[in-house]
């Protein structure tokens, strides 16, 4: 009995860590998609009531995370099956600043770590059965914390008309 409350106080020790940011909770604000020439990104342009890029100092990785299906765990060890993923970057702009990622979808493969870039079609194909992704602005930090902001929808007619224009 002893050892089951040491590994439940170890397992809540652990989430605590990795989730209580001690930051508030930035909702970000879908704006537009926009095709990058010569590449396979696209650009995802969006507001936030939060200064995005100054939540924290030293972070191990930031950015843009979309999932392109219904698993919704943007947590840093979670593996998304088919994903979208970007850095973001602050836009000093007259209407007051607002931030672009350029994503690049990918597809997890047979062997761990190996991916395939989702483009053209394949993205068309996914992306037509749905209404809208979900992304969020993800941070590790050097204290092992994660932090992920509110769920920003991404409609998904932008993305395939973005897409189609190539």
């Amino acid at each position: 009995m002893k050892r089951f409350f040491v590994t439940l106080f170890a397992l809540a020790f652990l989430v605590s860590c990795s989730t209580d940011h001690g930051r508030p909770v930035a909702t970000l604000s879908y704006d537009r998609v926009e095709v990058t020439q010569g590449s396979l990104g696209i650009l995802i342009s969006f507001t936030s009531d939060t200064d995005l890029l100054a939540l924290f100092g030293p972070a191990i990785g930031e950015g843009l995370v979309c999932a392109l299906e219904d698993d919704l765990d943007f947590s840093i060890g979670h593996y998304l099956k088919r994903s979208g993923r970007g850095s973001v970057r602050f836009i000093n702009d007259t209407t007051g600043g607002h931030y672009e990622s350029k994503v690049i979808f990918r597809e997890a493969g047979k062997l761990q770590g190996e991916e395939l870039i989702l483009g053209g079609k394949a993205l068309h194909d996914v992306l037509v059965k749905k209404e809208f992704i979900a992304c969020a602005f993800r941070v590790h930090t050097t204290s092992n914390r994660t932090y992920v902001s509110s769920i920003m929808h991404v409609p998904t007619t932008d993305l395939v008309q973005a897409i189609d224009i190539r």
